[in-house]
């Protein structure tokens, strides 16, 4: 390729790379992505001469400072300060692009993508970062020797000289083993940058680090849920947590029907359930586990549930939950532990706002069945209120148990009714309210709806029975992930069912029919990449994203103990060599401590090694600029190099044994079409760098053409 296309591809590759990292974050809209994009391919066609007009430049001048201004008066006027300042950011990268006329606007293109990237890390922690930093590796060398390459032409020659724009459309440069040559710079630069993030873990993402976090709705766990919210999430496959069991068999089903409580609701009006708002209490923590019902047992079951952030900060646990085990925060190098609160109806919440996914251990005792709980004087009546007009419910309710009196008989007797005596079916329509409450169409006219529907009419009918009942939303049902080792729930696993209190605690019941219980696994080629695409996102954000202090303590011993296991291996060798017996007891512990001052050290010796370099580096120049050659010379070594290409491309590659000018002989006497033009160039060659005869630069400009004219009057030889 040509130097000034390669120049310009690459600058386009590397602007890019910034601008994706820019509209990662949260302050993008689809608006504002489309434009900046549509803005970007534009400016490719921006080319000479209309880019050299002096009207251009000033109308690219005036633009910035009036954007600046618009911008302004947008956060005076109340939009996100640091919204306006990141399209700002894109909109500069823009009009450089638009503008690049020499190696300074190159510069600063390189330097604003530099930029974006930083504050991609801010505005985004997902692998789609990871994706664009990699890229930046890769591109960034490349993007900096051309950029520096064209700067010294620059220098030599002038800007808008005919000798700069010959070399600029040279393709002797900008080959193939340029680039792979390049890009193998990116190897030690990857090594330094991951050498530093693993010496210095990140201790707190600071104040910015809330505008890069994005969070998913999911209908269903805010303050209230209208009936059918659940059937328009139905067929999400959005992955919104994971859940590792402790005790998974060595084949794991392929879906598991594990139930994951969220939060209950305690009044139904007018087709719409709400909470009642209670300021929550903070559970008893005991250094990092909370404690529902008792300290974790060692024969409890454990899950571990990675759970992505919601806009609802609800914590999901399973059934049967004593306990909870939640990692502290990293703070300023400090442990800080979340609040975890409870609030009546058994709500579990988290304070604090999530950088990344949150981590959590359930401990679920193997004899724990329903819920502990005892009804607040607050919500003895909302868990019995029944709304008004509700007598055919509460007949049917009647009928429906037969004169039980039981509450957990009244309660098998009406789930049994719903979910399995046929008069029932599951669907994701909506039916036909036509204005009237949608329990009592569902009920008596429709006769079909999914979880909602089942668990409300379910909730209603045990509280016309004067039994206190609750509506419950959660999850139902994962799928395994080979690739991730875990159980994937999905947004389509959403699902509602009711808790009757009876003998003193909470007890489950689902009334949904079995066909809409589970969501089920999905198959194919698709759900196999998005399965593996899951999965990187979980180690992205378990090895990176929550990489933090503790994680490089428990590296370092790691590695501590690796090396003590080498020298105990050498000393038990060495031992039973000499006929004696191995340490049993070993080496004990490593008098080695992984603190601050051993990464200081590290710096110190690492920039005291780069300033001795650069140094001997500058030495070696000095030494040299004695036998440096004048321009002179210097141009005819260039043009010889330049001809040696084009024989190279010909065929005609002078061997290493024989000198210029018996090329040039060989050549002429072989019948080489281009001979002439070799003789020409080899003269003048030899008639500088040997005789000491001037060169000037529009010589030099006329026997380069007349050298790469050589391969191409070669390639037309007639043919017989």
């Amino acid at each position: 390729m040509r130097l000034e296309f390669s120049l310009k591809l690459v600058a386009y590759m590397f602007a890019g790379l910034g601008l994706i990292a820019l509209m990662l974050g949260t302050t993008f809209t689809a608006v504002d992505s489309t434009i900046v994009m549509i803005a970007f391919v534009a400016s490719w066609f921006a080319e000479r001469p209309f880019i050299e007009r002096p009207g251009y430049s000033r109308f690219w001048n005036a633009a910035a400072v009036v954007v600046l201004l618009i911008q302004i008066a947008r956060a005076i006027g109340g939009e996100a300060t640091l919204t306006v300042g990141v399209q700002y950011a894109a909109f500069l990268q823009i009009s450089r692009l638009s503008h690049r006329k020499t190696a300074a606007d190159y510069q600063q293109i390189a330097i604003l993508a530099f930029l974006h990237l930083i504050a991609g890390t801010v505005l985004s922690s997902g692998l789609d970062y990871g994706v664009v930093f990699f890229g930046f590796v890769i591109v960034m060398p490349w993007m900096l020797t051309l950029t520096h390459i064209r700067k010294e032409l620059e220098a030599q020659h002038g800007v808008g000289s005919h000798m700069l724009r010959a070399e600029l459309e040279s393709h002797e440069l900008t080959t193939a083993s340029f680039f792979g040559g390049t890009t193998l710079l990116a190897v030690p630069l990857f090594l330094l940058t991951a050498a530093m993030f693993f010496a210095f873990p990140r201790v707190g993402f600071g104040f910015l680090s809330s505008f890069g976090t994005r969070t998913t709705a999911v209908a269903g766990f805010g303050d209230d849920v209208e009936l059918g919210g659940f059937g328009t999430i139905r067929d999400d496959p959005t992955v919104i947590m994971r859940v590792k069991t402790a005790n998974r068999p060595e084949r794991p089903p392929a879906s598991i029907g594990i139930r994951l409580r969220g939060t209950s609701f305690d009044r139904y009006t007018n087709g719409r359930w709400s909470r009642t708002q209670f300021a929550g209490e903070p559970i008893r923590r005991l250094q990092d586990e909370y404690v529902l019902f008792r300290p974790p047992k060692q024969s409890d079951e454990q899950y571990e549930i990675i759970l992505d952030p919601m806009e609802e900060a609800v914590l999901f646990i399973p059934e049967g939950t004593v306990a909870l085990r939640v990692p502290p925060t990293i703070r300023a190098g400090t442990s800080r532990y979340r609040k975890v609160l409870y609030s009546p109806g058994f709500d579990i919440r988290y304070g604090g706002r999530l950088e990344g996914p949150l981590t959590y251990k359930a401990f679920v005792g193997r004899k724990q069945r329903g819920i502990s709980e005892p009804i607040p004087s607050s919500l003895e009546r909302r868990y019995l209120e029944v709304p008004p007009r509700m007598e055919r419910v509460a007949a049917l309710a009647r009928s429906v148990v037969a004169g039980a009196t039981d509450p957990r008989v009244q309660a098998q007797r009406v789930e049994r009714y719903l979910r399995s005596g046929g008069n029932y079916t599951y669907t994701l329509d909506q039916p036909d309210t036509d204005g009237r409450d949608p329990l009592e169409v569902f009920l008596f006219e429709a006769k079909a709806g999914h979880c909602e529907y089942f668990s409300t009419a379910m909730a209603i009918m045990m509280r016309s029975l004067g039994v206190p009942t609750r509506n419950v939303t959660g999850f139902l049902g994962a799928d395994y992930n080979p690739y991730g080792d875990y159980y994937a729930v999905r947004n389509g696993n959403a699902h509602s069912w009711v808790e009757v209190y009876a003998d003193g605690r909470w007890i489950t019941f689902d009334p949904t029919p079995a066909s809409g219980q589970v969501f089920g696994s999905p198959s194919g080629l698709v759900v196999k990449l998005q399965q593996v695409l899951d999965a990187m996102r979980v180690r992205w954000s378990e090895y990176v994203v929550e990489y933090n202090i503790r994680d490089q303590a428990r590296a370092l011993q790691g590695l501590a103990n690796w090396y003590r296991s080498l020298r105990g291996k050498r000393r038990g060798a060495t031992a039973a060599a000499e006929g004696g017996e191995g340490d049993e007891k070993g080496l004990g512990d490593i008098p080695f401590r992984p603190d601050w001052r051993w990464f200081i050290a590290v710096m110190v010796v690492f920039g005291v090694g780069v300033i001795v370099a650069r140094w001997r580096r500058k030495q070696r120049r000095q030494s040299r600029a004695g036998r440096r050659l004048d321009p002179d010379r210097d141009r005819a070594v260039r043009l010889y190099l330049s001809l040696e290409s084009s024989l190279r491309r010909a065929g005609q590659a002078r061997p290493a044994d024989v000198t210029p000018a018996e090329h040039a002989n060989e050549l002429g006497n072989s019948g080489f079409l281009a001979a002439g033009e070799v003789r020409e160039v080899t003269d003048a060659y030899l008639a500088t760098r040997f005789g000491g005869e001037p060169l000037s630069p529009a010589e030099y400009h006329r026997l380069r053409q007349l050298s790469r004219s050589v391969r191409a009057r070669q390639s037309r030889r007639p043919t017989a």
